[in-house]
Formats: structure tokens, sequence, C-alpha cells
């Protein structure tokens, strides 16, 4: 449970941290420090998916040796992303993400851009037509999508009334990493449950089919939301995926 002391903190940060305006006011800059104070109260129970994902980033990495480009998208605080282990195998690090808060330090190669990854969001705001995902990172370096592709649809839904806009983004995402002229690299939830306080299992979604994936490469168990976190309130845990595409 959040205690009033971390809600005050977490006003602060909303109230202080520079953003543009369509990030503000759709909500990723509360998402984002709601991610930074729940990492942190969930450390030990999210310590395992984020040591497994760097590995799984590593791993693929290194099996394309120097690489001139890597980037990350979905880079967040960079909680599950080795940043300064990537930094020795590329001539350049890019990170990107909506919004880049306070605390995320970089090496020499590295850069963080602040953008609309999929391309939906500020176009919905601003009520233009999407921008083409991914446009801005074609080339011969290595594209890793980070736990990202759940969350991509989950504010775009809210601006719109388009019943399909959530599948769309999906499965745009995936097309568009598919579509990337180098090497890419997703880790997303593949199935994710939402679970009362004893347990049982209240529902489920089955991204990966929604976004027309196969069976992952590699999986593991992330509680997203466990029973500590919870409270009274429902938990949410998902199988993690690893897709070479």
């Amino acid at each position: 449970m959040v205690s009033p002391l971390k809600m005050i903190l977490e006003a602060l940060e909303y109230l202080t941290t520079p953003c543009p305006k369509w990030v503000r006011d759709m909500g990723y800059l509360r998402e984002a420090i709601a991610i930074r104070h729940r990492a942190r109260r969930c450390h030990a129970d999210w310590a395992q998916h984020q040591t497994n994902t760097k590995d799984a980033i590593l791993s693929a990495v290194r099996a394309y040796g120097h690489l001139p480009d890597i980037t990350i998208l979905g880079a967040g605080l960079c909680l599950d992303v080795p940043v300064q282990d990537l930094s020795p195998l590329t001539d350049r690090l890019t990170l990107v993400d909506a919004v880049r808060l306070r605390g995320v330090r970089l090496p020499r190669n590295a850069r963080y851009l602040c953008q609309d990854i999929e391309g939906s969001a500020a176009a919905l705001y601003a009520g233009t037509p999407p921008e083409r995902p991914l446009a801005d990172f074609q080339g011969p370096g290595l594209l890793i999508s980070v736990n990202l592709l759940s969350q991509l649809p989950l504010i775009p839904t809210r601006w719109s009334d388009d019943p399909l806009l959530g599948h769309r983004i999906l499965q745009r995402h995936v097309q568009s990493l598919r579509d990337h002229t180098g090497p890419a690299l997703l880790i997303a939830d593949a199935m994710r449950w939402t679970l009362d306080s004893k347990g049982a299992v209240l529902s489920q979604e089955n991204i990966a089919r929604q976004a027309g994936l196969p069976p992952p490469d590699q999986s593991w168990r992330w509680p997203i939301i466990p029973a500590h976190e919870a409270g009274k309130g429902p938990q949410i845990h998902s199988d993690v995926g690893v897709w070479h595409l």
C-alpha cells in the first residue's frame, strides 16, 4: 500500500518533471512516476524479471557481435536495461521512451530520446493522422522493444472510441519490428492474468495472440502487482516472452 508521504513525493515529482504537454495531459508522466515508485516497493518481486530481461538483451547483442547502433524502445528508468554493459558493445546506444525521469545515467556513447514510440498517442492528442511507427530507427543496428508491447495501447485506447485500436497498435508494433532493416528483439508480456486476493484467476489476456506472435523463444513469470502491493485489490501476473524477429 502507498503511504501518504510517498504520495506527496510522487506529486512533487509530477509537478517538477519537464515534459511535452501531450505527455503530461494524456497521463504518460503520471504512469512513469507510478512505475518508478512501484518498482521500489516491489523490488524483491521484480528482481528476477529484471535480471532475466537484461540477460536476454545481452545474449542477443553478443550473438551479433559489435553493432553500429543499438536502440532500446521502452527504456524507462533502465531498470531492466543493462546500459553500462551494452555501451562497449556498440558505437551508439539510443534509449527511447515517452518521458525521461530524473536519475537515468547514461554512458558517453548513449542518448535518450523522448518521443511517441508507436505514433498514435501524440497524433490522437493533436487530432492528426498517426505517424509511421519506428521510421526514425531504420538501419543495420539492433532494435529492441523492452517490456513495452502491452503498455502501448493503454493510454491511446482511453482517448479513442475505436474498439479495434488496441489490437491494431499491438500488431503494428510487431510488424514494425519485423520490417526493421536490421535485427530486432522483442521482450513483452505474452499472457497476463488478473487474480483476486486469494490467488484465484479472475481474467486472462493472451497478448501474444492479439499481436499475431508465435510462441516465444523463452519465457518467465513476472508478478507485476503481487499480493502485498495489491492489498485488497486485484493482483496482476504475466508470462514474459522473448522473440527474435
